[in-house]
């Protein structure tokens, strides 16, 4: 019996004692539990549902540059061999014990998968047996197979990829099988923009990636309009964690057209930075440009809206991918309109002022913290899942 099997098989034979102790016990609120792949907003969600009154927290056992702000960051023991292996399986006998309501993303929960970017389905069985609600979440590479995404039509994420196999889980039949099995193991799966492709049955109304515009002090996000007092160079700033997803070369070649021909343009490239100094440079930006490629927006479009910049962006169905989308700015551009669009912007100063004041107020309207949790009251009461308090 591998120690999978036997930490699963200990969880069930105490499952119905447990999940009696557990209702026994009297809780001044609703236990939830972020965890899984240390995406950006997780930390951010777990924040707005503490608003609604639950006693939310974020853990992760690992992080990435981009930014290590979980409430509970256990990254440090990794680096001590035998705990490194033992923490997913106390991390899941914790989960059981303490967790009313868990929330991961598709690729993969507290304990590990025999197969890339998939769950681990027993533990799914175990969580149901003890009666922890179970939500799942997407953030894209864990949802996207090569091929919905190329009948999706061009362009997209795959026309210029080169880590087929690596980049998502790519493959069709393993993507409709952990879907399937993750539709029948938890209480909702949460989707939106182009992974309602990939997500069938799943609940498109919540746009969980909010922005903390209190974020220190009011000051992180403060709007920096692009203001022209007269003639000047226009920066375009492009944060491309992934150069081949999100069409940078698209963007490079369009810029340094430009700028041959004599139009005020620069780019300027921001990558392998932590959020809090990324974030200071899209703040010098005239324009934000998030992708062309994907065909939905990033968390790297909502943040410059945010500070009050024009985002270009591809979006592929704007009336199914945006939420409001008669109220949100994004100016919607094209490998094969990019540069042509770009001149147009540069030589319109006052639509940029514009785009920029929109869009600021779009996100203060729909993507703050308190209307992401208004968002997910909403739906939980709707699935007739337990108030937080």
């Amino acid at each position: 019996m591998t120690a999978l099997q036997g930490t699963a098989v200990a969880v069930v034979v105490t499952g119905l004692p447990v999940r009696w102790l557990r209702r026994l016990l009297s809780r001044a609120s609703v236990r939830s539990v972020w965890s899984g792949s240390p995406i950006i907003t997780m930390a951010l969600n777990a924040r707005a549902e503490r608003l609604l009154g639950c006693n939310a927290t974020s853990v992760v056992t690992h992080t990435y540059f981009i930014t290590e702000e979980f409430d509970r960051d256990l990254s440090r023991w990794q680096r001590v061999p035998v705990v490194r292996t033992a923490l997913p399986f106390a991390l899941f006998v914790w989960a059981c014990w303490f967790a009313d309501r868990l929330h991961f993303y598709c690729d993969r929960g507290m304990l590990p998968s025999r197969e890339r970017l998939t769950f681990n389905f027993l533990e799914l069985r175990v969580y149901r047996l003890l009666g922890i609600d179970v939500f799942l979440w997407t953030y894209g590479a864990d949802v996207r197979s090569r091929d919905l995404t190329r009948a999706l039509g061009e362009p997209n994420c795959c026309s210029e990829c080169t880590q087929v196999g690596i980049a998502c889980i790519c493959d069709g039949e393993l993507r409709r099988r952990n879907a399937r099995e993750l539709a029948r193991l938890t209480r909702a799966v949460f989707a939106m923009g182009d992974m309602i492709e990939y997500v069938p049955g799943s609940n498109n109304s919540l746009f969980f990636w909010p922005v903390d515009l209190a974020a220190d002090g009011g000051r992180k996000y403060r709007a920096a309009l692009p203001i022209f007092n007269g003639p000047r160079t226009v920066r375009i700033v492009h944060a491309p964690n992934h150069r081949m997803f999100k069409g940078t070369r698209f963007l490079e070649q369009a810029v340094a057209e430009l700028e041959r021909e004599g139009e005020p343009v620069e780019l300027v490239l921001v990558e392998r930075v932590p959020n809090r100094k990324a974030v200071e440079i899209y703040r010098s930006a005239d324009i934000i440009f998030d992708q062309c490629l994907t065909g939905f927006h990033g968390y790297f479009a909502l943040e410059g809206m945010a500070l009050g910049k024009p985002v270009m962006c591809f979006i592929r169905k704007p009336a199914e991918y945006l939420l409001h989308p008669e109220e949100c700015p994004i100016i919607n551009t094209h490998p094969a309109t990019l540069k042509e669009d770009i001149r147009r912007l540069v030589r319109d100063p006052a639509q940029l002022t514009a785009a920029g004041e929109q869009g600021r107020r779009y996100v203060e309207k729909y993507f703050t913290l308190e209307a992401f949790a208004g968002r997910l009251d909403q739906v939980y009461r709707e699935l007739g899942v337990a108030p937080c308090r």
